[in-house]
Parts: structure tokens; C-alpha cells; sequence
């Protein structure tokens, strides 16, 4: 879980960075670095939405383990003696 919250961190100051750089570049005029720019920060969004997802998955499969199901005992098998 450590290491979710390091990649997210990481991601954010990745995506402030880079949208203060594409405005300087604006700013500027430079073209090329904003297209770079704006195709990182893109790409960064895109693996901030999956890493989202992902933690989002392993909290909910922790929460509600999918072998156990409400309302049902579970099934105990015998021990052959």
C-alpha cells in the first residue's frame, strides 16, 4: 500500500510540474514543448486513473474477500479420520 501512495505523489508533482512548464512554454510560444507537455500530462492522468482503480479494487476485494458470500455458511468439508 506504501508504494500506491509513493507512485501517487509522485504522479502529482509529475502533473503540477508539467502543467507549470506547458504554461511557460505558452508563454513563450515554444510549440514543440507544449505538444510534449500536453502528451505527458496526458499520458500521466491516464496512469493516475488506473492506479485509482487498482487501489480502489485491492481495498473493496479486502473489504469483501469474493469467497465469502452474505447470508450463506460457509461449506466446511470432513476430515477423513
Amino acid at each position: 500500500m506504501a508504494k500506491n501512495v509513493i507512485f501517487n505523489v509522485l504522479i502529482n508533482v509529475a502533473i503540477v510540474f508539467l502543467i507549470l512548464m506547458g504554461a511557460t512554454a505558452y508563454k513563450s510560444g515554444n510549440a514543440l514543448v507544449l505538444g510534449a507537455c500536453i502528451a505527458f500530462l496526458v499520458l500521466l492522468i491516464y496512469l493516475k486513473v488506473v492506479l485509482v482503480k487498482h487501489v480502489r479494487r485491492n481495498y473493496m476485494n479486502k473489504a469483501n474477500p469474493p469467497n465469502v458470500r452474505k447470508g450463506q455458511p460457509s461449506k466446511r468439508t470432513k476430515r477423513k479420520k
